[in-house]
């Protein structure tokens, strides 16, 4: 039987490996069939050169032209660059957004599988890292899922981020090149990609340099929040034992660190210098100025919204794994 007259519904069977009777049911929408299963007959007529909604009277999902985009939460202004860039992508192709703050990152993904469901949003975009990579594979055989920022593990799920690990080492070396030796760094939850990646280059950094890390300068904050963090830092320079810079994986660190240390009596960068990680606005307004590391944060979020453009327009392409370049910043707090 032919669905057109170049394709037949057995060379849609033989290029998914299903049977004949799987491809009829997926077209016709009739009895149960895995999702995995469907989304191999899909993708199969793809690259055949088939539109599920022109030869099957199967609903385009592009058909709805919006896009959930998933964030930890709104506070953290690093996102605000990165949800121009989305927004920016979006409506150049005729595409809406919907953003949602996760309540949990442990639950999120079977949360966005029901919001998705019930509103018919033709695509996934996650700003945030996955704790379940077997949800995440569950919901990229229904939906196209592209990460922006952070990534997982899985090969065929694209991302669009930057080399955490290289950035860090980047920051601690021209710590190191100013003679600064005694580094602390102030981090947020290894749950996050991100923060193990940062935790990683500055260990290596100072390996590297024939230096032990002090593990009680090593300092993990739930949040990314000012108050918070000036507390905490607060809490590291009343030990007898000071470092001599800190390492922020965050702008907002970094100015509380600079406030902390200000408020403690002590001189930025004279006493201890800082680094921060992002380049927001909030780096240029802190006094001194924070040297940080540059994210291009608006090419962030672009070009992860087009991955998944791209992806839901032509299911059947491959994924991209992009790293982008960081820069050093060296402001006044060095």
């Amino acid at each position: 039987m032919a669905i057109s007259k170049d394709v037949t519904i057995s060379e849609i069977a033989a290029r998914a490996n299903v049977s004949i009777a799987t491809v009829s049911r997926v077209i016709n929408q009739a009895g149960n069939t895995k999702a995995e299963t469907k989304q191999k007959v899909l993708q199969a007529m793809a690259e055949l050169g088939l539109n599920p909604s022109t030869y099957c009277g199967i609903k385009d999902p592009a058909d709805s032209r919006s896009i959930l985009v998933c964030l930890p939460n709104f506070q953290n202004p690093f996102n605000a660059d990165v949800i121009e860039g989305i927004q920016n992508a979006a409506m150049a192709r005729g595409y809406r957004t919907f953003f949602y703050a996760a309540s949990d990152l442990r639950f999120s993904l079977y949360e966005y599988e029901k919001i998705i469901d019930q509103n018919n949003f033709c695509g996934l975009l996650l700003v945030h890292n996955v704790l379940d990579t077997e949800q995440l594979n569950k919901i990229k055989l229904k939906y196209p899922v592209v990460m922006c920022s952070e990534h997982c593990n899985l090969p065929d799920v694209s991302f669009v981020s930057i080399d955490d690990v290289y950035s860090s080492q980047i920051a601690v070396n021209y710590l190191l090149s100013i003679g600064r030796s005694r580094i602390a760094l102030i981090n947020s939850q290894l749950t996050n990609a991100y923060a193990r990646f940062r935790e990683k280059g500055f260990l290596s950094a100072l390996s590297k340099a024939g230096l032990q890390a002090n593990s009680n300068w090593i300092l993990h904050i739930t949040e990314i929040d000012f108050d918070i963090a000036v507390s905490v830092i607060t809490s590291l320079l009343k030990g007898s034992d000071r470092p001599d810079a800190i390492y922020c994986v965050s702008d907002v660190y970094g100015a509380a660190a600079i406030k902390a240390i200000q408020n403690y009596g002590l001189r930025v960068p004279e006493d201890i210098a800082v680094v921060g990680f992002d380049n927001i606005s909030l780096s240029k307004m802190v006094v001194p100025a924070l040297t940080t590391i540059n994210q291009p944060k608006k090419q962030l979020g672009h070009q992860a919204c087009e991955i998944l453009i791209n992806l839901i327009e032509n299911p059947s392409t491959p994924p991209q794994h992009i790293l982008l370049d960081t820069e050093l910043i060296v402001r006044s707090s060095t």
